[in-house]
C-alpha cells in the first residue's frame, strides 16, 4: 500500500513537471517567434508583409475598426491600422501598443501624444489630449479594409458576424461602450439603420446578448443598447479580454 503510494506521488510529481516544463518551453517558443516575425517585418518591403495573423490579432482589429480604430490604405504597399485614444485611456492604448508590439506589428518606439482643437465657434475652442500608433503596413490587411470601407467611408460588411468574437466585443465596448442606467450603450453613430440592424443581430447570434436600436438626437445617428437582462452574460464574455481600465464600461 505504502509502495503503490509513493509510485502515485511520483508520478504525480513527473507530471507536474512536464507541464512546468511545457509552459516555458511554449513560452520560449512564442517568444521566438515573434521575435523572429518582429525582425521580418522590418526588413522587408510592405508589398511582401503577409502575416501570419492569428485570431487574437484579427480579433482586436475587427473590435477596434468598429470602435475608434482607422485602417489606411496605402496603394500598392497595403494597408496600416491606427490606433488613437484620449489622454484619460492612456493605459489601454498602451496595452494595445504592446500586444501589437510583441508580435512584431508595430516599432519600438512608443505611441506619441497628440493634440485637437476643436472649435465650437469663432470665440470658443478646446484642446484635447492622447496617444496614438500606427501598425506596420501590411499587404495581407487589405482584405480587412474592404470589409469595413467602401469609397473611403466605413460600412458594414455582411460577412463580418464571423469575426466578432469575445476579444473582437471586448475591444468594440472599450472603444465605443458606455455604461447607461442598467445597461451598456455601444455607440454606433457611423453606420446605417440597417448596419446596425445587422450588428444587433451578430450579438444575439453570436453571444445571446439582447438589444435593441437607439435613435439619438442627430438625424440618421443610431446607438445599440445591451439590456439590462443581458449585462449579467455580457460580463462573462468580456471580462477575460476586458483591459482593467475598462471594467467601468460595463458598470464594475
Amino acid at each position: 500500500m505504502l509502495l503503490k503510494l509513493k509510485l502515485n506521488t511520483s508520478g504525480l510529481w513527473l507530471y507536474i513537471l512536464c507541464i512546468r516544463n511545457y509552459i516555458k518551453f511554449d513560452f520560449l517558443l512564442k517568444k521566438i517567434v515573434n521575435r523572429g516575425l518582429y525582425l521580418f517585418h522590418t526588413v522587408v518591403k510592405p508589398k511582401n508583409r503577409i502575416g501570419p495573423h492569428d485570431q487574437d490579432v484579427i480579433s482586436i482589429i475587427v473590435g477596434s475598426l468598429l470602435g475608434d480604430g482607422y485602417g489606411n490604405k496605402r496603394f500598392v504597399e497595403g494597408t496600416r491600422l491606427c490606433f488613437r485614444q484620449s489622454i484619460i485611456h492612456k493605459n489601454y492604448l498602451f496595452w494595445l501598443y504592446k500586444f501589437f508590439n510583441e508580435r512584431g506589428y508595430c516599432s519600438n518606439l512608443e505611441p506619441r501624444i497628440y493634440c485637437r482643437i476643436l472649435k465650437y465657434d469663432r470665440a470658443k475652442s478646446k484642446k484635447y489630449y492622447g496617444y496614438e500608433f500606427n501598425t506596420y503596413t501590411f499587404r495581407s490587411f487589405d482584405w480587412i479594409h474592404k470589409m469595413f470601407y467602401k469609397k473611403g467611408k466605413k460600412y458594414i460588411n455582411r460577412n463580418l458576424g464571423i469575426y466578432i468574437t469575445p476579444l473582437a466585443l471586448s475591444i468594440w465596448i472599450s472603444d465605443d461602450g458606455g455604461w447607461t442606467g442598467n445597461g451598456v450603450r455601444i455607440a454606433s453613430y457611423s453606420f446605417t439603420l440597417k448596419e446596425v440592424e445587422y450588428l444587433i443581430d451578430v450579438l444575439f447570434n453570436n453571444f445571446g446578448l439582447i438589444c435593441n436600436v437607439q435613435k439619438i438626437k442627430t438625424n440618421n445617428q443610431y446607438s445599440i443598447y445591451i439590456q439590462s437582462k443581458s449585462i449579467s452574460n455580457l460580463r462573462n464574455i468580456v471580462l477575460p479580454h476586458l483591459h482593467e481600465s475598462m471594467l467601468y464600461k460595463i458598470g464594475l
